[in-house]
């Protein structure tokens, strides 16, 4: 079995230390499912995909128009540029 390497412990010690974690085994658990999600299987990735499209079009909401779209769009704009601080894009 491998070891950690001194860098790798230092630094989920640190993690630890700083209140980021509640253990060392936590702090290692976090950064296993972390790489579980990136690493999922593409094909059950695909299909959620098709889960979704399927969802939407089964979806007996009518649809939005275009005007409508534009519409949301333009006030969901509005209301990102007036808060305080926001970068003008």
């Amino acid at each position: 079995m491998n070891s950690f390497r001194n860098e790798t412990l230092k630094a989920v010690d640190h993690l630890v230390e700083i209140g980021g974690f509640a253990s060392a085994d936590e702090a290692v658990l976090a950064a296993i499912e972390a790489w579980h999600q990136t690493t999922d299987d593409p094909a059950e990735r695909l299909e959620a995909i098709r889960q979704r499209v399927r969802r939407s079009i089964d979806d007996p909401r009518p649809s939005l128009s275009i005007d409508e779209v534009d519409a949301a769009l333009d006030e969901i704009m509005a209301e990102a540029q007036s808060v305080p601080g926001r970068a003008a894009r």
